[in-house]
């Protein structure tokens, strides 16, 4: 099971880089691309490399697969113009994010390529209550809010806030700023670190290559936590790896963004995660720590072996003690009432403990 599950892992990185094999076990790569979510990466994937190695069955399921996904997708374009529009009216250019960001730059070619669950944008704090205002003008309801103010420790901020519209095909999670390390909570770096870009007359920013693939990270390990539970996003990582090649990356400017110690290690080991499975240039590895490489090492052994996820967990926890202080996935802000602060952090311990999320290995 569990080398099958790697041997498996591998395969499934390999076609999706286009390097289809042969006599490979269908049945086990497209449960596993299923599983993550890279079902419709695949299908893009066979379709462009046109081997004629794909059984008959597997290429038409892919192929539909891939046309019904290229349809949601022009939905929810249509759905982000929409209400980019309406953003507009008021004086506001949505940040766009994660597999929002890919919807709007996508190859009409790759346009299937893409699972999206939801549409990511993200505006200033003092624009959220107008956001929201105008949106639910136009149909939208709040279907997820804590509430204005809402973020721990800073009544400056807003927790994130999940619309949808019903007949929609998916819905809106409007940010103001990303979770992860305090030293990204102004997200005014990631208005900065964008262009602006006109997509059927509406307006939004595109942030760049690399402020992309921090937006990723952020998500990924501190945001889902996926560093401390030993999982791994094959989308995410995907998605790391092709934005490396449409644009060079200055792997340690990037790396330097995060403070030594957890942080880097989190970091490092997504970056090490994705160099090895779908390859990234030669620098982007060069001065990572031994840490990384252990916890690169752990999501291998642990992938199949889901009993090991709590213990090697509780390691991974004990070894960055050191670092407690930068944990916290709010930007280490507290609230004022210890009270309050000691229910979070034990909501946020049990959290790294939850089952299993869809999309992660």
């Amino acid at each position: 099971m569990t080398g099958n599950s790697r041997r498996d892992l591998l395969t499934l990185a390999c076609c999706l880089n286009g390097q289809i094999p042969k006599d490979a076990n269908w049945d086990a790569i497209i449960a596993l691309a299923n599983r993550s979510l890279t079902i419709t990466s695949l299908a893009a994937a066979a379709k462009k490399s046109k081997t004629q190695d794909l059984p008959k069955d597997v290429s038409n399921y892919l192929a539909m697969i891939y046309a019904r996904n290229a349809e949601r997708n022009c939905r929810l374009k249509t759905q982000l113009i929409e209400a980019s529009a309406r953003l507009n009216d008021i004086g506001i250019e949505p940040v766009v994010m994660k597999g929002t960001a890919v919807l709007v730059s996508a190859d009409p070619e790759e346009f299937g390529a893409r699972i999206l669950t939801d549409l990511d944008i993200l505006v200033r704090p003092e624009n959220m209550a107008a956001a929201i205002e105008t949106l639910r003008h136009v149909g939208y309801e709040i279907e997820l809010s804590a509430g204005e103010g809402s973020w721990p420790g800073n009544t400056k901020y807003h927790l994130p806030v999940v619309l949808v519209r019903p007949t929609y095909v998916g819905s809106i999670d409007l940010q103001c700023r990303p979770r992860g390390p305090s030293s990204f909570g102004n997200a005014e770096w990631l208005h900065r670190d964008s262009r602006a870009l006109d997509i059927a007359g509406s307006r939004v920013r595109l942030p760049t290559p690399l402020a992309q693939i921090v937006l990723l990270l952020l998500h990924d390990q501190f945001q889902d936590g996926d560093y401390w539970r030993g999982l791994m996003d094959l989308r995410h990582l995907l998605d790391i790896a092709k934005l490396s090649r449409t644009s060079p990356i200055d792997w340690n400017e990037l790396r330097g963004l995060f403070a030594s110690g957890y942080e880097r290690n989190a970091v490092d080991t997504q970056i090490v995660t994705a160099d090895a499975l779908l390859g990234l240039d030669r620098p982007a590895t060069s001065g990572v720590g031994w840490m990384a490489r252990i916890q690169f090492a752990r999501r291998h052994f642990q992938l199949g072996r889901d009993y090991l996820a709590g213990p090697l967990t509780l390691l991974t926890l004990i070894s960055e003690l050191a670092h407690y202080r930068s944990w916290d996935r709010f930007g280490g802000e507290p609230y004022p009432s210890w009270r309050q602060e000691i229910e979070r952090k034990v909501r946020e311990l049990r959290r790294i403990f939850r089952p299993k999320p869809l999309g992660k290995l």
